[in-house]
């Protein structure tokens, strides 16, 4: 065989694996956007009756040892997507619900003079979703720096967002203070996300026991 000869046959061979990836790329494709379909489709089914029920939360929300919110009502639930182009074919880029985690009270004001705990309760606030403002007050006389004060309405936001990988046919669920301020990652076969998956994430919304998390691979929690 001549080197000529030799080149044509690793050609068609690497040309064969091309296929073979694209192929198999196109099958992925086509079960990250199943999945993501099925999750938007409840999502929007599940946000008509929450926006009826309006439950309230089980779980409690501490942003500090003296300030912790119970019972918050669960409101304004949406559900949206975004598409986009891959391979010349309109796909999901995501989906996403959301609500809000709503108490009732009037304005909350907390003083904090040790930097550490500013950068705390700052980082907390910014988790939550609630709009705040902060004001650093310093000593009149000297101009020294006293304490950060903040204020802030305790309403706070609750999401989910499905990512999907349309190449490995993998989907990523991004989960946003639903068991208090911290945000959780969990990867999925897209093959699994159906109505018996998304039943165990609506039963975790509603704080009741669940099954969401067990077989999910690379769990993630980090805590603001």
């Amino acid at each position: 065989m001549g080197f000529l000869d030799d080149l044509k046959r690793q050609a068609e061979v690497a040309k064969a694996q091309q296929t073979t990836d694209l192929g198999a790329q196109d099958r992925n494709a086509m079960l990250a956007d199943t999945a993501c379909n099925s999750a938007l489709r409840y999502f929007t089914t599940l946000v008509q009756q929450l926006n009826v029920l309006q439950p309230a939360s089980k779980t409690t929300y501490r942003l500090d040892k003296q300030h912790a919110f119970s019972g918050l009502r669960l409101r304004d639930f949406r559900a949206d997507s975004r598409m986009k182009r891959l391979r010349g074919q309109e796909v999901f880029d995501h989906v996403v619900l959301r609500c809000r985690l709503q108490s009732g009270a009037r304005p909350v004001h907390i003083g904090k003079d040790f930097p550490p705990e500013v950068e705390r309760l700052e980082s907390r606030l910014r988790q939550s979703g609630a709009l705040f403002q902060s004001e650093g007050i310093r000593n009149p006389s000297n101009g020294r720096w006293q304490e950060t004060r903040f204020e802030f309405t305790p309403d706070f936001g609750l999401g989910v967002r499905v990512q999907p990988d349309h190449d490995t046919g993998w989907v990523q669920f991004k989960l946003t203070n639903f068991d208090g301020f911290e945000t959780v990652t969990v990867d999925f076969p897209a093959f699994e996300i159906g109505t018996a998956r998304l039943d165990e994430l609506a039963r975790w919304l509603v704080g009741e026991p669940h099954a969401f998390l067990k077989e999910g691979h690379n769990l993630r929690r980090v805590e603001a």
